[in-house]
């Protein structure tokens, strides 16, 4: 692979594209790497952790109903979706949560206000500039650093802490000659040039797979997860990674076993699995959260897909999780059970998962978390999901 082809799948256009990071990170004194994996498009929930074992759910969903013989069960309860099979390697080592009926504490069926919330950790959409991550990075001791591996800067990041981000976003091809002269012209500049040379110094750290962008669709999971990993994994890497995909609105064709969205749920499980590897010897000490914004309909609508809904599923991975376990306040399926008449009822706070994520990774304190999320100090972390 040479250069001009790794920063062809590198670069993100323009000047600013260059900024690959490798030289300019911080050495990490403490151990712990957390990893927020934003599903944008609000998933389907149901339709992941599969409570088949609940007696509302087979006449519920009707056509969107699982087999039972198609699912992996986990409890006499739930079970996931096929395409999440290759997660049952988590749950067998006791490093997996599925988290159920989980939300955001607004209620809202808008993909941008939903975002919103789950990014700045906030319990409106308005309210403050900075994401809850780059909050992080501001309450956390000693040196530290953050990355963003986006199309752009993920409001989870943005704020006073300053962070990197990377774009592996598919460009025409650039010649050596166009690549030297660059580096002429940016010599001048300390800022650029460093950058510049730092993009060029990943090659042989990131490798040869083809990046796809971040549209799970495109199926660019795994190769941008196993990317990720690569950085992650150095011993002067960020201690706090963004990642997000996608491509997870199924309001049409859903699907089940082999369909629309089981096949994106089995990149999504390919790519943790690949990036559980990648981690090699620093997965000890690495912990990956999976949120949406929000979840779906409970029913199906009429082009067998569903509609912005309200609580979904999620996932909390990684050795520091205490054991292997649904976390499920679980409110049912009946019709006297669903929010609005229409959605999974709200059971479980994102803010109780993401302080216990945070904590448990960090050792930081429960107050330091409720400084993290404003405002949530009635909220009670999860603390013990965590080792």
């Amino acid at each position: 692979m040479d250069r001009r082809e790794f920063l062809k799948s590198m670069c993100s256009g323009g000047i600013a594209t260059f900024g690959f990071p490798v030289v300019s990170f911080a050495h990490v004194r403490q151990s712990g790497r957390l990893v927020f994996v934003l599903l944008r498009g609000g998933f389907d929930g149901l339709a992941a952790v599969v409570p088949y074992g609940d007696p509302a759910y087979e006449g519920l969903r009707g056509p969107l109903a699982f087999r039972d013989s198609d699912l992996v069960p986990l409890t006499p309860v739930f079970g996931l979706a096929p395409g999440l099979a290759p997660l049952r390697e988590f749950w067998d080592r006791g490093e997996m949560v599925a988290l159920h009926a989980i939300a955001i504490p607004y209620r809202t069926r808008s993909h941008f206000d939903g975002q919103a919330i789950l990014e700045t950790g906030l319990d409106r959409p308005v309210g403050a500039s900075d994401g809850w991550l780059n909050r992080l990075l501001q309450i956390m001791p000693g040196e530290r650093s953050g990355i963003a591996i986006a199309s752009g800067m993920p409001r989870s990041m943005a704020g006073a802490h300053e962070v990197q981000t990377w774009s592996p976003t598919q460009l025409g091809a650039v010649t050596d000659e166009y690549l030297d002269r660059l580096a002429v012209l940016y010599r001048a500049d300390g800022t650029l040039h460093n950058r510049f040379e730092a993009a060029l110094q990943q090659q042989e750290l990131v490798g040869e797979e083809e990046m796809a962008g971040a549209g799970a669709r495109r199926g660019g999971v795994t190769p941008l997860l196993r990317s990720a990993a690569r950085i992650l994994r150095q011993s002067t890497g960020p201690n706090v990674a963004a990642v997000e995909f996608s491509g997870w609105d199924t309001h049409a064709n859903q699907g089940l076993a082999g369909g629309a969205l089981d096949r994106l749920l089995g990149q999504l499980a390919e790519g943790l699995v690949a990036f559980r590897a990648e981690m090699q010897d620093a997965w000890a000490d690495t912990t990956v959260v999976v949120m949406t914004e929000f979840g779906r309909t409970a029913r199906p609508n009429g082009s067998r897909g569903t509609d912005h809904g309200t609580a979904g599923a999620g996932f909390l991975i990684g050795p520091r999780v205490a054991r292997s376990a649904v976390l499920a306040d679980w409110p049912g399926l009946g019709d006297s059970a669903l929010y609005e008449g229409r959605d999974l009822r709200p059971t479980l706070d994102t803010r109780a998962v993401l302080k216990a994520a945070v904590a448990g990774t960090f050792d930081l304190t429960g107050a330091q978390a409720d400084r993290i999320f404003p405002g949530s100090e009635g909220v009670r972390g999860r603390y013990e999901l965590m080792r």
